[in-house]
Parts: structure tokens; C-alpha cells; sequence
């Protein structure tokens, strides 16, 4: 005789909150998540390997998530955030997807240089340069010409 193991499944918005038994697999079909329960009213999601998921062509800031290990509280470790709220939580201006920094703590990001040179948290003419030592991770300010002006 074969024995067959069969799990309970359905929409995710129905997965049930009450009558579980510990061990017990719950399967979304919509979705394709798989969910374990861990008491009479508690279940905890399984998370997949990330080498199987696929990568999406473009990401919508206000709705896509990222996955996130919170180091923090017990329990379930691994939480979502969106896009904007990571980007919130790290002073980057909501429609940047480049690399910005704030020149003071809470401050304003912009590019270190700027878009065009005007807009940058660091602006100069064409006889100043800011380049990455190769020697260590500081940034050095190279001036060609300092004009005083005249009286």
C-alpha cells in the first residue's frame, strides 16, 4: 500500500489563524509560499533559497519589498521593507536610484558631486578635482590654481 503525505493548501488571504497542529504544512496556491505551524494559532512562514528566485526587469520603489534580516527581537527573523522606506531609513531622496551622501548627520543627500556641478554636496570649477586614494579609502581634493582676486 502507498502512503502519501498530502498538505493542506489555498489562497494565502485564507490561510487559516486557529485549529492548526504543530508541524502541520500549509501550501498557498496563489502564491506559492509554504507555511508551518508551530501551535494551535501560530504559523511561521518557510523562506525560499534566494539562488531560486528570479530577478525582476524593474523595481517600483512604493511597492516592491526586499527581504530583510532584523537582528533585534525574536521570533521570525526575516520581515519585508519597501523600497522607499529602506531608502527613507538611509536619507536617500526618493526618486534617486544612485549613490548619494549627506555632508552632516540628518542632512539633506545629494550626489557628492552633484548632476551638473551645481547641486552636488561638494561643487567646484573645472580646476578642481576629487578623487579616491588608491593608498587607503580617502577621498583627496586635488586644486590646479587657488585665485585670490585682487583688491
Amino acid at each position: 500500500m502507498t502512503q502519501r503525505i498530502q498538505l493542506r493548501r489555498g489562497v494565502k488571504a485564507n490561510l487559516p489563524s486557529s485549529n492548526l497542529l504543530a508541524g502541520e504544512a500549509l501550501i498557498t496556491t496563489d502564491r506559492g509560499t509554504l507555511h508551518v505551524a508551530t501551535g494551535a494559532t501560530t504559523k511561521v512562514p518557510v523562506v525560499p533559497a534566494l539562488d531560486d528566485l528570479s530577478a525582476i526587469p524593474a523595481v517600483d520603489g512604493a511597492t516592491d519589498f526586499l527581504l530583510i534580516h532584523d537582528a533585534s527581537g525574536s521570533g521570525q527573523k526575516e520581515c519585508k521593507i519597501t523600497v522607499d522606506a529602506l531608502k527613507t531609513a538611509l536619507n536617500i531622496p526618493a526618486g534617486s536610484s544612485d549613490e548619494k551622501v549627506a555632508a552632516v548627520s540628518g542632512g539633506t543627500a545629494g550626489y557628492l558631486w552633484g548632476t551638473d556641478g551645481t547641486d552636488g554636496v561638494l561643487r567646484g570649477s573645472a580646476s578642481v578635482a576629487l578623487t579616491k586614494d588608491v593608498g587607503n579609502a580617502y577621498m583627496a581634493l586635488a586644486v590646479d590654481v587657488i585665485d585670490g582676486g585682487t583688491f
